[in-house]
């Protein structure tokens, strides 16, 4: 069996196991998020914008809106505060999508 340095699947695979393994095991999650950020850094492998706000870029803590992270809608952008620390990060979000209406015919 072939062994590859840089098989990113297989990379990607394991970060989304120790993410997994973080929410299940608070004890043990500080240091699941540890070997998963060394992971990405190591590689050099880039993650989709969604995930990238998994991870707390100060305390390198899990954020999971609701338990340890706000998130909220405030002129064009979407807000993510870590409670733990108090870093905030901004995302640009298009303010013509809209809710859609419960009305009939439009």
């Amino acid at each position: 069996m072939a062994i590859y340095r840089n098989d990113e699947k297989r990379f990607k695979r394991d970060f989304d196991y120790l993410i997994k393994a973080s929410r299940e095991n608070n004890n043990l999650s500080e240091r699941y998020i540890f070997l998963a950020k060394r992971i990405l850094t190591s590689k050099k492998i880039k993650l989709p914008k969604e995930e990238k706000f998994l991870i707390c870029r100060s305390c390198n803590k899990l954020l999971i809106p609701g338990v340890n992270c706000r998130v909220r809608l405030k002129q064009g952008f979407l807000t993510y505060k870590c409670l733990n620390c108090g870093n905030v990060r901004k995302v640009k979000y298009d303010k013509r999508i809209r809710r859609k209406s419960n009305r009939i015919g439009e």
